[in-house]
């Protein structure tokens, strides 16, 4: 829909104006006569601002804009009926209105008649607020709800986030241009992700005693390379690192660590069982971090998870047991994933291969579910650089994905 503004002598020059340049569909929705500015105004006719609307029948989106719903072009038309049903002074032609704040306007709030023979003159700018408002929010809700639910967040988490947003909307007045609008949503969407997430970031005590768990393939050995390269390098931290394993077999582990182990010239270790782990540890006590490494295990074994609970059981109270998992993997099952996973008491979260996808809603989903941070994500292969440390605000905008999603990176979060 055009809207225009005019300002001419009288309505006949404005009749014309509007004809030519908008056509005779055009209709005006209201005009009033502009104050006088100065003493010399006396000397001249006061002039008019009239407005007119014309329904665009043929709308395009801009290329690189974001497409609201479906019902645009219905809202337009639904609008343009509206504007033809008042008059050149802005008042409707039969002195009623029946939407939606129609019953309020027409018999008060508290549903009281009308005095006899008064007729409600309801301005139009009154009207075109209501409704633009309403057809805005549902535009709105429209658009971020396809957009929230294509990164797989949980529908109620969509919903709480939306009624934030039309709540904030409603009550920041006019934004701009499409582009500023999109902006302006997606850092109130941000910030209320970030309240999402910062129960879940509650303090808590620093152990020396790393030990990483999860299920295979998730990427824990390149994980605890990246920190123990990063600690030793950056931070000259003494390291020591070890393979632990309740059956004595940790394929390809040892090869790897002893590789990264060497580099960073940090002592690597092997444990076959819980009474070795524990020797190990006791072995490295002067280390300011020991980092353990275990086998990847099918959280629906039970009694793999059971081996595995017993063997970093000893060391209770005194480690910082990461669950390591790929935010590749479908959304219901690294939420199955995080529950059965509780009967070795993790206390944060690592999500690796953040490179590999664009949906990373279940990160949200997983984290309001268990009330458990989020320490680190990685992303690539490259050790140690491809790794950074969240808080809730910027996990809240790798979550909303953008071009400097991994500019920040680093463990030390600002």
């Amino acid at each position: 829909m055009r809207i225009k503004k005019y300002v001419v002598r009288d309505m006949n020059e404005a009749l014309k104006l509007i004809r030519e340049e908008m056509g005779p569909e055009a209709v005006i929705i209201s005009n009033y006569r502009l104050p006088r500015k100065s003493l010399f105004d006396f000397f001249t006719p006061r002039m008019i601002e009239v407005t007119a609307a014309l329904e665009d029948h043929k709308k395009t989106v801009p290329a690189g804009q974001p497409k609201l719903g479906g019902g645009g072009e219905q809202s337009a038309r639904r609008l343009l009926q509206m504007l033809r049903e008042f008059d050149s002074s802005g008042t409707r032609r039969d002195g009623h209105w029946a939407g939606r704040e129609g019953f309020r306007l027409l018999y008060g709030r508290d549903g009281g008649s009308l005095q006899d023979g008064f007729r409600t003159q309801v301005p139009f700018d009154m009207v075109l607020k209501n409704e633009g408002n309403f057809l805005l929010n549902r535009e709105i809700n429209f658009h971020w709800k396809k957009i929230l639910a294509s990164l797989e967040i949980n529908e109620s988490i969509v919903e709480s986030l939306l009624n934030s947003l039309r709540e904030a909307v409603t009550g920041q007045g006019e934004i701009g241009e499409t582009g500023e609008m999109h902006e302006a949503y997606l850092i109130i969407l941000k910030n209320k992700i970030a309240r999402l997430l910062e129960p879940a970031y509650r303090p808590s005590p620093r152990h020396r005693i790393y030990a990483f768990v999860g299920p295979a393939g998730a990427g824990k050995t390149l994980t605890l390379a990246k920190l123990a390269t990063h600690y030793k390098a950056y931070e000259n931290k003494k390291v020591a690192l070890i393979s632990a394993s309740h059956n004595g077999y940790c394929p390809g582990h040892p090869e790897v660590l002893g590789y990264y182990g060497g580099l960073i010239g940090a002592p690597v270790e092997q444990a076959g069982s819980r009474a070795e782990l524990i020797e190990v540890v006791d072995r490295h006590a002067d280390k300011d971090l020991i980092l353990i490494d275990t086998a990847g295990t099918n959280s629906r074994n039970v009694g793999s998870m059971l081996k595995l609970n017993n063997l970093l059981q000893p060391f209770e109270g005194r480690q910082e047991i990461f669950l390591v998992m790929s935010s590749t993997t479908k959304g219901a099952d690294l939420m199955r994933t995080a529950l059965e996973y509780q009967k070795i008491g993790y206390s944060k979260l690592i999500f690796t291969r953040l490179d590999e996808t664009d949906t990373c809603g279940s990160i949200l989903n997983v984290v309001c579910r268990m009330g458990v941070p989020v320490s680190f994500v990685a992303y690539g292969q490259n050790v140690p650089d491809d790794i950074t440390a969240v808080n809730p605000k910027k996990l809240a905008g790798l979550l909303l994905g953008g071009a400097d999603r991994y500019v920040e990176q680093g463990l030390q979060v600002r």
